[in-house]
């Protein structure tokens, strides 16, 4: 495949060139961008409104820290090898083993793409007629969305990197003159009452919130020139961008007595800027999402090209919008954060114990069709996080930093192993 048709497929089935990379800033910019956006705000005022203000803002920085370590490692493994999530799932599980996780990660970020356009098609319409008393069907906004959303996603990373260049300090902006005029109005309007949240179940949710943004960094990571400053990037922007923007989008609706920061928005009268910003996060959101789901099918149907996939698949969103996928996704995207942290963890795991003469496509193509080791070892991570989940097991006590833990554990475990035989082979030749 020549270098021009590389580029124009991102990519997908070749290791990333240095002349293709550049600096972290760009995954710095998707993540945090991607983080500014209507999912975040309703998960701040869900978790404000389930604990007391201190463990709520005490649950936002842990689930934050855990976010930017898995974050941060994932990006560092796909700067390292250069490779796509794609050819990392065959780099743990084998040809054989990665064809399950790939249309699983396919159908899940697709399927979250249509959530996302669905999502705020129909926030955008109610907070319109809140606003203005004008009354839109969801689907003028939607539809529109998701044109732009193919669009930036045709761009590949440079365009959602300047995406995020625009949406972040924007959301900063907002944000600050939501808070400032929260102050001049004085106190809150009433009392803050929570409850039926659990500590736990709470930073499980902050942290499974992003877990396929965190599953999905390698395909950003991979066009960053040096992979600390992948890690870097991605692990301040949910270490640290994450948090900030849970803890300042939950004190207007807190301090107004709203439901979310949208309606609290609204209230203080900067509601049309507050749909714009609604408007740009899901933007950046669903486009990481498409652009990556895109291409793991692209990796998985050699014919198909990244193009005719985005497009293809931007359709089926539009689709799916229009049905109200978020209507009968959620309970799929419950399973996903039970199944994916575990399965990013062999994957990371499996890429940074991988020496770097064995990262090439030659050693994928020449490995085993299925690694039974790191299958297993994702099994065992989605079993512990289920009966911690459902109050069979407590470990640390977080279903999710345990379900990672096993899974991690075991999976560098049968490396180790694996390793060890192969050096008593060679000497024993």
């Amino acid at each position: 495949m020549t270098d021009s048709a590389q580029t124009h497929d991102g990519y997908a089935r070749e290791l990333v060139p240095d002349s293709a990379t550049g600096p972290g800033r760009r995954v710095f910019f998707i993540v945090a961008g991607s983080l500014c956006g209507l999912p975040v705000f309703l998960l701040s005022a869900q978790v404000t409104s389930g604990l007391p203000l201190p463990r709520a803002y005490l649950a936002m920085l842990t689930g934050g820290l855990l976010s930017g370590l898995l974050g941060g490692l994932s990006a560092y493994s796909g700067a390292r090898s250069r490779m796509t999530l794609a050819l990392l799932a065959e780099l743990a599980f084998g040809r054989w083993g990665a064809q399950a996780v790939k249309l699983l990660i396919a159908a899940a970020l697709i399927g979250w793409f249509g959530v996302i356009v669905s999502a705020c098609g129909g926030t955008a319409s109610k907070a319109l007629a809140a606003a203005a008393g004008v009354t839109v069907a969801p689907y003028v906004f939607s539809i529109p969305l998701t044109v732009a959303i193919a669009v930036v996603t045709l761009r590949g990373v440079q365009g959602l990197e300047k995406l995020g260049q625009v949406i972040v300090p924007l959301t900063a902006v907002l944000l600050a003159l939501s808070i400032g005029l929260v102050l001049h109005r004085g106190g809150p309007a009433a009392a803050h009452v929570a409850g039926g949240l659990s500590f736990s179940a709470a930073v499980s949710a902050i942290t499974g919130s992003y877990i396929v943004g965190i599953v999905i960094q390698p395909d950003y990571g991979r066009f960053v020139r040096r992979p600390a400053a992948a890690g870097l990037a991605a692990g301040l922007a949910l270490g640290a961008a994450y948090p900030a923007i849970l803890i300042l989008s939950s004190i207007p609706p807190v301090a107004l007595g709203k439901s979310d920061l949208i309606t609290a928005m609204i209230a203080l009268g900067v509601g049309a800027p507050a749909l714009g910003i609604l408007l740009l996060g899901a933007w950046i959101d669903a486009s990481a999402c498409l652009y990556s789901g895109s291409l793991s099918l692209t990796n998985q149907f050699p014919r198909l090209h990244l193009a005719q996939v985005v497009i293809a698949a931007a359709v089926l969103g539009a689709i799916s919008a229009l049905a109200h996928a978020e209507r009968h996704f959620l309970g799929f995207l419950e399973a996903l954060g039970l199944i994916l942290p575990p399965l990013a963890a062999a994957q990371i795991t499996r890429a940074l114990s991988t020496p770097r003469a064995g990262l090439t496509l030659e050693a994928i193509e020449g490995g085993p069709a299925l690694r039974l080791a790191p299958a297993g070892a994702v099994l065992a991570g989605v079993a512990v996080g289920v009966a911690e989940s459902r109050g069979w097991i407590s470990l640390s006590g977080l279903a999710t930093l345990d379900s990672v833990c096993v899974s991690g554990a075991l999976t560098g475990l049968a490396a180790l192993l694996a390793r060890r035989k192969a050096v008593s082979a060679a000497q024993a030749a």
